[in-house]
Parts: structure tokens; sequence; C-alpha cells
């Protein structure tokens, strides 16, 4: 009996030592993670968003190299968390683990498992990017559709530096309390957190987000870090339209939802538009927005209504504005399927397929190139002188892919001398340069606008002249002869050339 009594006791005590271990574990699980986000990336810095159940301190450790950290940058006592990371190395991965422990029971602490992202790139190197929207649930709930997780985990794959989403990411209503819309909020990011984490993700909002009322902008304008635009309603809408650069790409994010603008871009935001394509040094623009400007289904929106004077007066502005500053593609949403149109030579695609119910395969009207009724999502693969632009649908099919092209002219002096003894007496030089298109498009009507020469030397061939057309990787030779004065060893000479690719835009060079 004896015997017996102690085993009970030792069973016991076991017992609850096991307890023991179980209520620890789960005091160390109580953390858990909303929401993890890089966002704001540029060539030397960027911002990882944290947000957690519990008010939490936030630790950050980053480097160069996977388990080496040189960085480190912390948040303290909060439940959202917007930690910059600067001095980065442009064009480069950023290694990055995050340790996140209960501010109040700094006993509990958890270690998020490293992450890393790529700072934007370099003017000449590839990279990639998608764009998806129209994701929101069919009701009101905070759970995505599951065709979202499909579209997520595709993008997830392949590798992206960056993600564009043209909006109606939740199912927001008038009602929603700023609670309640950040749980809905929340519900999204319980999704997109395995991309997010790594591959920073702009969004441009939609009608489904509700921002005419004053919970639902609130909870839009706190759940998600953006960079700020510079006009004159930077104050109020600073991050509802932006841009920031990548590589050779030059990205605006519109807002078609501005409260008392809705379906359209005027005011403030048109005037900002316009200063920034104005100011953009980019060989490529893509803009992304939530409302189509053609093509569009909802027949009541300023943009497709025709009887709306307005909205249709705003639509040419706004394509006008596009054309003059030579926008390449337009990403949009709001119409549930997938639709490439065509208006002087800029691709406007709505990319609405994202989880939201696909509305059926759209009727072609004019300008329209492709359509289909299915979930889908884009992927742009960008050079210096291509975007390849793809839709994939939830199963990997290519729906269609196409590349827009630009031809990349450069000049190269092959030699310089004097063509005959007259020349010579007379001191007229002859230099031979060779025109190399190093892009991925032809080059056509190439015109030499002016020649100059630095100090007392003169361009003795007049200008301005025809070099004719330049297909893509080929070459051509031109001369051009310059009175050079005795004594003169050295000078600078600079051309002015402006060409037009096969879409008809035209480039100017330099």
């Amino acid at each position: 009996m004896k015997m017996h009594r102690q085993s009970l006791v030792i069973f016991f005590v076991l017992i609850l030592s096991a307890i023991a271990v179980l209520a620890t574990a789960a005091t160390a699980l109580a953390i858990a993670t909303k929401n993890i986000a890089v966002s704001k990336v540029t060539s030397t810095s960027a911002v990882i968003v944290i947000e957690t159940d519990v008010a939490s301190d936030v630790t950050v450790d980053y480097g160069q190299a996977s388990g080496v950290y040189t960085g480190s940058a912390s948040g303290t006592n909060a439940i959202r968390h917007e930690i910059a990371l600067s001095s980065l190395i442009p064009s480069a991965n950023v290694f990055y683990r995050l340790t996140i422990t209960d501010a109040a029971d700094p006993a509990t602490s958890i270690t998020i498992p490293e992450k890393f992202f790529h700072t934007a790139h370099f003017s000449g190197e590839p990279f990639s990017f998608a764009a998806a929207g129209d994701h929101r649930p069919n009701s009101d709930t905070t759970v995505q559709p599951a065709m979202w997780g499909t579209i997520v985990g595709q993008m997830t794959g392949e590798g992206l530096d960056l993600a564009l989403n043209v909006g109606d990411i939740i199912y927001g209503t008038g009602s929603d309390s700023l609670a309640q819309n950040v749980a809905k909020y929340q519900g999204m990011f319980a999704v997109t957190t395995q991309l997010t984490s790594s591959t920073p993700m702009y969004v441009a909002a939609g009608n489904h987000e509700r921002l005419n009322y004053a919970d639902s902008r609130a909870g839009f304008e706190q759940e998600f870090t953006f960079p700020v635009n510079n006009g004159a309603s930077a104050a109020t809408e600073g991050e509802h339209y932006y841009s920031f650069d990548n590589g050779d790409t030059h990205f605006i994010a519109l807002s078609t939802e501005i409260p008392g603008q809705e379906g359209m871009i005027t005011g403030s935001q048109k005037a900002w538009l316009e200063q920034d394509l104005a100011a953009n040094e980019e060989p490529w623009i893509v803009v992304f927005m939530h409302r189509p400007l053609f093509s569009g289904q909802h027949g009541g929106d300023p943009w497709v209504n025709l009887s709306n004077t307005a909205g249709q007066q705003n639509k040419a502005d706004i394509h006008a504005l596009f054309l003059q500053y030579g926008v390449d593609v337009v990403l949009e949403g709001h119409d549930h399927y997938y639709l490439r149109h065509v208006e002087d030579g800029i691709q406007y695609i709505i990319t609405g397929g994202g989880g939201a119910p696909v509305s059926g395969t759209p009727a072609l009207g004019p300008g329209d190139v492709f359509g289909a009724g299915v979930y889908e999502h884009v992927k742009v693969d960008e050079t210096s002188s291509s975007l390849t632009i793809s839709a994939l649908d939830s199963t990997g099919v290519t729906l269609e892919s196409f590349a827009l092209t630009m031809p990349e002219l450069s000049l190269t002096l092959d030699k310089a001398y004097w063509a005959n003894l007259a020349d010579y007496q007379n001191n007229v030089l002859s230099a031979n340069f060779t025109l190399v298109n190093s892009g991925a498009g032809g080059a056509s009507n190439i015109n030499v606008e002016s020649l100059s020469a630095s100090g007392d030397v003169a361009v003795l061939t007049s200008t301005p002249f025809s070099l004719g057309s330049l297909a893509a990787s080929a070459s051509m030779d031109t001369t051009v002869t310059y009175q050079v004065p005795q004594g003169v060893a050295t000078f600078l000479s600079t051309f002015r050339a402006t060409c037009t690719d096969d879409r008809g835009f035209t480039y100017a060079y330099p």
C-alpha cells in the first residue's frame, strides 16, 4: 500500500508538472501577429509594419546576409508598429528577424523566423511585380474569399519585388465602427501576410472600402502605410494617392474614391498628378487605380455614363495627361474580370478577378483587345526597354501575354579625321559616329534635332536631319563635320535627337 500510495503521488506530480508546462506554453503563444508587411521600400529604406493582438514591444534585427544582423530598430508598447529601417544597401536583399514581447508581461516573447525583401532596384536592372484586386467578400464579413488565398499563393511563389492592389479589398459598410472596419482589414491580412512579409503591396482604394464614412476612412488610413504625396491636400489625402520609383519604372497610385469626387480624378489630386508626371524621369510609367477609365460595366460611374458631362470631360482630361506624359500601362479593377483595352497606345487593363464573384466574360467593344471572365492576376516583368505583361488565371494558365518595348539609342565616336587635303588646310574635321539601338523595340523617324560643340568649334552639318529607322539590336553610321580652329586639340559635341517607338510614342535623347 505504501508503494502504491507513493506511486500515486508521483503520478499526480507528473500531471501537475505537465499542466504547468502546458500553461507556460499557452502563455508563450498568447501573442498573435495580425499582420506583418513590408512597405515604403526605397533604395535605402523601408518600413516594417507589425500588428499584434496585445500591446507589444517589437525589435527588428536586420542585415545584408541571412542570420547576420548589423542593424536593429524597435517599437514599444503598441498594438500596431511602423518600424523604419534606414541606411540599407540599394538593390540588395535585406534579411530581418522579429522579436515580439508582451508589453504587459516581458517574460512572454516570440521570435518570428527570418524573412527578407529587396530594396528598390537600380536603373537598368530587371525586376517583376504583379497586380490584382476585387477580392472583397460577397457579404458583410471579415473572412476573405478562398480564391483570394489562391491568388496570393500564386503571387507569393512568383518571387515578386512588389505587388499592386487595385482596390475593393474588404466589404465595408456605412454602419461599420472603427473596430469592425479594422477587423475586416485584419481578415485580409490573415491571407496576405505570407506575401507582404517579403513583398510590399501598394493599394489603391476601391468603392467597397467606403471612404466616404468617417470610421471606414479612419480604418483604411490606420491599417496601411504608403508613401505620402506632396500635393496641396497632402495633410488629409497624403496616402490616398502617391507615387514611387523602382528600377526604370515610375508607379502612380490614384484614388477614384476621394469623398465628394468619387469616380473621377479632379481637384488637388488632378493637379498633383500633372506635377508628378511632369517631374518623372523614369522611362516606364505604370498607373494603378480602382475604377476603369474605359470599358467599365458600372453604368452609373461618371467615366462610363456618357450623359455625365463632367465625367466625360474629366475622362478626356485624364487620358490626355496620360498620353502627354507617356503613361504606358493603367491597371484598374471594379469589374470582376480581366479586360485589356488600348487607347492611343496606352494599355488599360482591368484585373478585377481577385476573389469577388466573377461577372462573366466581358463583351468586347471598340478598343477592347482581350477579355476573360475568370479569377486572375497580372504579372509584369520589367527591363529598361521592355514590359512583358502576362494575365494568369487561378490555375496558372496564361490567358494572354504581350510585350511593350522601347528603343534605347546611344552614340559612340568611331574616328575623327581630315577627309582630304583641302579639309585639312581649312580645319574641317570629319567624325564618324555609330548609333546603336540596344533596346527591345524599334526606333523610327530618328531625327537629329540639333548639334553643338564646345569652345569655338562650329558644327558644319546642318540640322535637323533624318536618320530613318533602326531595328532593335541594330546600328547605323553617320558622319558630322566641324570647323575646328587652330590650337584646339579636344572638344565636346552634343547630339539632340528624337524618335518614335512601335506604338508611336516619342522619345528624346538625351
